[in-house]
């Protein structure tokens, strides 16, 4: 073969192996509306058990997805974490539930809403919130 016919062999086989690749499929996931709730707005009498943290990695680099959407899917799957720790502990519900961002200098900032870190090719969800328990 010839550089030219080398090259465009080595493109074309380049660019077919890129349209090949697979794409990240997402499961979604709801918020366990009931059993998480955020921040201290719970009507029935409760006992706290204690915290449950809870952390989601999830693949980020999505062109059919928004950041933010992906962001919000894998918290509620986070959330969902956190309920299920709590039921584990003997508790029904958790409260207080906030996102968890690390900042570079060593920080911690927490939300009331879904918030996740994202290094490009990964993201992250953590959360933390109260395990409750009805009375």
């Amino acid at each position: 073969m010839r550089k030219k016919d080398t090259l465009v062999f080595w493109l074309l086989l380049g660019g077919g192996a890129c349209a090949t690749l697979p794409t990240p499929s997402h499961k979604s996931f709801e918020f366990p509306a009931g059993e998480a709730f955020i921040g201290h707005s719970v009507s029935r009498p409760y006992q706290i058990l204690g915290w449950v943290k809870s952390k989601v990695n999830f693949l980020s680099l999505d062109p059919d997805r928004e950041e933010s959407d992906l962001c919000k899917n894998y918290y509620s799957k986070s959330v969902q974490g956190l309920v299920q720790m709590a039921k584990d502990k003997g508790g029904n519900a958790v409260m207080d539930v906030q996102s968890v961002v690390f900042l570079e200098n060593g920080r911690q900032e927490t939300y009331s809403t879904a918030e996740c870190s994202d290094d490009g090719m990964e993201g992250q969800a953590l959360t933390q919130g109260i395990a409750i328990q009805w009375k």
